[in-house]
């Protein structure tokens, strides 16, 4: 299998392990929710701290869904693989295991996600290959008036050589 199938599959199952998280923190918020109380260490970090347990837990969810949608589709697979690896070593971090296992697997998706990338048939590849089209098509046209320009002098040119010739005699 390449490196480019694998990345794939790697992106998709993460963007599912996301999509299915997400889902199930909506589900069972009120667990993870009391998971947060439990374990109240992050409410003493900079962007998470003055949250509520239960806000936490939907702005989480949230995330997690909406972050496994755009990995599964493949739009800012590096950016947003980061952002999710970010939020699984939160998770990790502060509920440890008992948040679940999947979060060890979402880290390590997400982290290969950001440095890999998705792999082939991401929309970032075929966002990127029309804009390479669209640059490689303004070099033709500049390149194109470029000679036009010169085409232009030179006439000009030749132009005022021979208006000079016949003043001349």
């Amino acid at each position: 299998m390449s490196s480019r199938r694998l990345l794939l599959w790697v992106r998709l199952l993460t963007g599912l392990a996301f999509m299915y998280q997400g889902i199930s923190h909506i589900y069972g918020m009120r667990e993870l929710s009391a998971l947060f109380t439990a374990s109240a260490g992050w409410q003493a970090w900079p962007f998470v701290g003055g949250m509520r347990p239960l806000e936490l837990t939907l702005w989480i969810a949230f995330f997690e869904f909406g972050l496994g949608v755009f990995l599964f589709g493949g739009l800012l697979t590096r950016f947003l693989g980061g952002f999710g690896a970010i939020l699984a070593l939160f998770q990790l971090l502060t509920l440890g295991l008992a948040g679940g296992p999947l979060n060890l697997a979402l880290l390590v998706g997400g982290l290969i996600a950001c440095l890999r990338g998705g792999g082939g048939g991401t929309m970032d590849s075929a966002l990127g290959a029309m804009q390479r089209k669209s640059i490689e098509r303004q070099r033709e046209r500049d390149a194109e008036a470029a000679i036009l320009k010169a085409e232009r002098a030179a006439a000009k040119a030749v132009a005022a050589q021979t208006a000079h010739a016949t003043d001349r005699s």
